[in-house]
């Protein structure tokens, strides 16, 4: 079995090109005829040949016998890839000429002549000729430098010649071709060493079984022999290995900066992989020290029937799940109204007014006041829809105010808003890392190292979701704060599963007493149904359902004794006993509370619309690694 030799160690290759020949031009038209005829051409012959020269330079002769059809040819242009696209450092010496005629090199367009440009990655080769039509053989010359890859003198090794002498993308049939390649005196190609074999090989269409192979000259010409014509889309490639160290090349710019590529890459995929790892465990190790509540040691029952401590009920909300949302926001309303700040009342409309019946702010915690001056302003009276569009700007300010209660009370150590907000803020510059690190590797790595500025930036991108995503759980509380809130969690577990501890029917005055509770905890609605079937119910005092009873001052009924209204006032009826004067009856008195909740936060949030507008082949055995120079297109028009 024949050995696979590694040359040059390379991740990818652009197929690149020597000539690129598509000639274009005007069809002419026939005297007298008034319909342009049709162009067409074969290659009868497209012959290579290669000489090695001492110092690594190759000298490339192109023989094309070409036969022209149609209407006649007059220019053409052609492109050569340099540098690493082509697998060579430069193309020098570039010479035409069709018969005994030498084209010259000149802007002048005429018949006769070349012009060449150059850029950082292609030579560029406009010619001129009189009208071609029938047979025409055109021979192009030039010199490639920096064309040989060069081995090691490890075993396998060597030093190769690797050239795609016809490109794929010809247009046209070639009949015959024969590839050439001239080694230096004293220079003969590897063999293999299992059977001698010379380590050469000729490949058309991928395919070795198309080509006849000989080395000659004491070994040192061997003759690539096209065995069936050329389709168009079949590439013919050659190659050939020599021992390393026999002649003195250099190793050429393009294979140095695929060598450091390879370094690159190497250093790149390691630094890569420490991120990808490295990244979001940091970030998870960060959450596992600082994103999370303190053991208290402190053991807490099942439930607590009762409130554990005097925390208002939207500063409770706030701790339990560390965000100031809105339903802490309407458990504030309802707590002002229960102590006697404000009543509600429903009119026909279905609309809700809002009346201040307690203008005093003493006693009350910096954002209840705030939320008072934020509903009413210098009013003491306020319908629901007033509020329509005009309130959500005031949230920001509320829910600051609740975490500010937070950490005065000693439950938190910094805003939970702000630590979440940080690491939004570190997630976003850490992808904004990742775009301009991606950006420039790319731009000063070598094109085969170009991965690696994928795999940095994709470690930074998984980094920085990490860090978004840890980042909504890493607020935490301190040690009284991580006690409180296992207190209230139990207190929470009571009113979620009431019915499950208590005999509903002797919990009716639990109703308003919890309902602010219920509410910053999410169990509004459940905890307003539960209690609507449960006889004895008393109505909250300062709510009054449309259809119900007399309207009072403001739409407030007088509160039971005790009621932190002071004074004495008559015992407020029940649910069920209310309901009875209500089309609906206790149904619709429990369904009114709940819309009274579900409008007031709706319309608490409520924004403007928006009133901006949308529109609408490798080879087989023999050789291993690198790719061929060479190659690119041949055309005729």
């Amino acid at each position: 079995m024949r050995k696979i030799y590694r040359v040059l160690p390379k991740k990818s290759f652009l197929t690149v090109s020597l000539f690129l020949f598509v000639l274009l031009l005007g069809a002419l038209f026939m005297p007298g005829s008034a319909a342009a005829q049709t162009k067409s051409f074969y290659w009868e012959r497209f012959d290579v040949d290669i000489t090695l020269l001492e110092n690594g330079d190759m000298e490339i002769v192109e023989t094309q016998v070409l036969n022209f059809s149609g209407a006649p040819f007059t220019f053409g242009y052609g492109a050569i890839l340099t540098g690493s696209a082509g697998n060579n450092d430069n193309i020098t010496n570039i010479e035409l000429r069709e018969g005994d005629l030498v084209y010259q090199e000149s802007s002048s367009n005429a018949p006769g002549t070349f012009e060449v440009s150059r850029s950082s990655s292609e030579v560029r080769i406009d010619w001129y000729f009189e009208p071609a039509l029938g047979q025409h053989t055109y021979t192009f010359s030039y010199t490639v430098e920096g064309g040989v890859i060069v081995g090691t003198l490890d075993e396998g090794s060597g030093d190769q010649i690797f050239w795609k002498a016809i490109p794929s993308d010809h247009p046209g049939r070639i009949q015959n071709s024969t590839v050439t390649i001239r080694l230096p005196e004293s220079v003969e190609p590897q063999r293999y060493t299992d059977d001698g074999t010379y380590l050469v090989e000729g490949l058309a269409a991928g395919n070795s079984n198309l080509v006849e192979t000989e080395v000659g000259g004491n070994g040192r010409i061997i003759t690539y022999t096209l065995l069936e014509p050329l389709l168009p889309g079949q590439a013919f490639e050659v190659r050939v290995q020599f021992p390393h160290g026999i002649l003195d090349i250099p190793t050429s710019s393009w294979q140095a900066r695929q060598q450091n590529a390879d370094v690159y890459g190497l250093i790149g995929l390691v630094l890569s992989g420490l991120v990808f790892i490295g990244g979001p465990l940091t970030i998870v190790a960060l959450w596992y020290t600082r994103g999370r509540d303190p053991e208290t040691g402190l053991i807490v029952p099942e439930y607590l029937p009762e409130p554990p401590s005097n925390l208002r009920p939207a500063v409770v909300g706030t701790l339990v799940d560390e965000k100031a949302d809105m339903r802490d926001i309407i458990s504030t309303l309802v707590d002002l109204a229960q102590r006697g700040y404000i009543s509600i009342s429903e009119n026909k409309a279905k609309n809700h007014v809002f009346a201040l019946e307690n203008t005093s702010r003493a006693g009350l915690r910096p954002y209840e006041a705030q939320f008072l001056t934020d509903v009413f302003g210098s009013k003491t009276e306020r319908k629901l829809s007033e509020l329509r569009y005009k309130f959500a700007n005031k949230l920001p300010r509320l829910r600051n105010m609740l975490y500010d209660e937070l950490i005065s009370e000693g439950l938190v150590d910094r805003s939970p808003d702000k630590v979440r907000t940080t690491y939004i803020v570190v997630a976003v510059l850490i992808l904004i890392v990742a775009v301009i690190a991606f950006i420039g590797l790319v731009a000063i790595l070598p094109e085969d190292a170009a991965y690696v500025a994928c795999c940095g930036s994709g470690a930074l991108g998984l980094t920085a979701i990490f860090a978004g995503v840890f980042g909504r759980f890493m607020p935490n509380k301190t040690a009284k704060g991580a006690e409180e809130k296992a207190k209230w969690d139990a207190f929470r577990n009571y009113l979620q599963n009431i019915e499950a501890y208590q005999n509903m029917d002797e919990a009716g005055e639990l109703f308003e007493k919890y309902l602010p509770y219920a509410t910053a905890f999410g169990l509004d609605r459940t905890w307003i149904r539960k209690f609507s079937g449960v006889p004895h119910t008393p109505i909250p005092p300062w709510y009054t359902p449309y259809g119900y009873g007399p309207v009072y001052h403001g739409g407030h009924r007088p509160r039971p004794t005790g009621s932190g209204s002071g004074g004495t006032a008559p015992s407020l009826p029940s649910l069920d006993s209310a309901a009875s004067s209500m089309a609906g009856g206790l149904e619709s008195m429990s369904a009114g509370l709940t819309r009274m909740l579900n409008s007031t936060a709706s319309t608490m949030r409520s924004t403007p619309p928006s009133t901006s507008s949308s529109s609408s082949g490798g080879f087989s055995g023999g050789f291993s690694g690198g790719s061929s120079g060479g190659g690119g297109s041949r055309g005729f028009g």
